[in-house]
């Protein structure tokens, strides 16, 4: 049995079953846990657990694995249900930082001089300007870094050479470096997050971006996110500033109609079903 099936598993065991498991319900876990998410496995688990404990009714053994999947199943759906804000939400702050960051330097490659820098082993705060705008240190050392994390310390990846304008650029980017942009140059992006009444401090920004971006990644890596309530009113607040209403967004993707995806293969006595 494997190390790692073998952890989940005892935890499972231990903590979370009210029963003990014959050898042949752990093989069936076991195999399981060669599919589907542990993590998303454990949360359902737990919630089932709850269920049981505090209903009248009398589970057997034989009727937690389909309960967990029942559960699971609702969690991934959970999961789906979140790509439309995470879509929305990584899609127009990186538009947002290409065009502004354009406007602000009058550069299609507003990254360009920085690149030439580091390329040949110089500081990237060796730029003072761009487009004739003056850059500050901290902004210029941080957008070397960025290319760096880009194209590799050697440079080996050689990406950056070939993008041609800011939404190139900001695609090669990860959601944290989008964040580290908008911070490092707050004093352009300030005025984006101001309505009448209310005003964005940084601090708040770096909270609510990195609130979202964390829930992001996690359900992107199959994990459970906790107050998922709380992410998506983060979400849409922070749209909000943009202009960008996500409750309109997310119903005009749920109210299309898309292309039903198409399965060749039966469904076999082989295959893990529940």
């Amino acid at each position: 049995m494997p190390g790692t099936a073998t952890e989940f598993l005892t935890r499972f065991f231990v903590e979370d079953l009210p029963f003990t498991p014959t050898a042949r319900q752990i093989d069936v876990f076991l195999s399981d846990l060669g599919l589907v998410s542990p993590y998303l496995m454990a949360g359902a688990l737990k919630e089932v657990r709850a269920g049981i404990i505090g209903s009248i009714l009398a589970y057997q053994p034989n009727d937690w694995r389909p309960l967990i999947f029942q559960i699971y199943n609702r969690k991934v759906a959970e999961h789906a249900q979140l790509f439309p804000i995470f879509h929305t939400f990584e899609t127009a702050f990186r538009s947002t930082v290409a065009v502004t960051l354009e406007d602000h330097y009058r550069h299609a490659r507003w990254w360009r001089g920085i690149y030439q820098q580091v390329r040949v082993g110089n500081p990237a705060t060796a730029i003072g300007q761009i487009g004739g705008v003056a850059i500050p240190k901290d902004a210029a050392h941080r957008i070397g870094q960025i290319i760096i994390a880009i194209d590799g310390d050697q440079f080996q990846r050689n990406i950056v050479s070939g993008l041609n304008n800011g939404y190139q650029f900001v695609e090669c980017c990860d959601l944290g470096h989008i964040r580290q942009l908008i911070e490092e140059h707050w004093r352009v992006f300030a005025p984006r997050f101001t309505q009448p009444g209310k005003k964005l401090t940084l601090a708040d920004f770096k909270a609510k971006f990195e609130r979202v971006r964390e829930a992001r990644n996690d359900v992107y890596h199959h994990k459970a996110v906790a107050r998922l309530t709380n992410v998506v009113a983060t979400a849409e607040e922070l749209l909000d500033y943009l202009n960008c209403s996500i409750g309109f967004v997310h119903h005009k993707i749920t109210a299309s109609t898309p292309t039903a995806l198409q399965f060749s293969l039966p469904i076999q006595p082989r295959h893990n079903t529940w």
